[in-house]
């Protein structure tokens, strides 16, 4: 995945309805250097409410220097995909959530989850744009 975000020049933007300690351990969890791939965190300290609403991906979005337009978001649950409509970022979504393909309805794309989204890179929004 890292030659990808460096091959891509990718600016990984992480928003999380997770509290910062939560955070970092999830990202420990998968890697002791996964945090270190993100451009940016928000969590859940940063903002008055949880997604559906959109309040953390609106933090993202406004210190991203983004517009909305530009970005994806990589979500698992309806819940990402809804806050992300409200700030109209486009949304690809990981069936690893437990969530079926009827609940992740919106999305640009649906993957089974990071490994599967890997496989099919080359031909992924990621490569191809939006």
């Amino acid at each position: 995945m890292l030659e990808c975000v460096h091959e891509q020049r990718l600016n990984l933007i992480i928003a999380s309805s997770a509290e910062p300690d939560e955070l970092q351990g999830l990202l420990q969890a998968i890697g002791p250097h996964t945090a270190d791939l993100f451009a940016l965190q928000t969590s859940a300290q940063e903002v008055e409410h949880s997604k559906p609403d959109p309040d953390v991906l609106s933090v993202a979005v406004q210190r991203s220097g983004y517009n909305p337009q530009e970005l994806v978001m990589v979500g698992d649950t309806p819940y990402d995909i809804e806050a992300a409509a409200k700030v109209k970022v486009k949304t690809v979504a990981f069936r690893c959530g437990g969530w079926s393909d009827k609940d992740l309805a919106g999305t640009i794309s649906i993957y089974d989850g990071p490994a599967d989204l890997l496989a099919h890179y080359e031909t992924s929004v990621f490569v191809k744009g939006i």
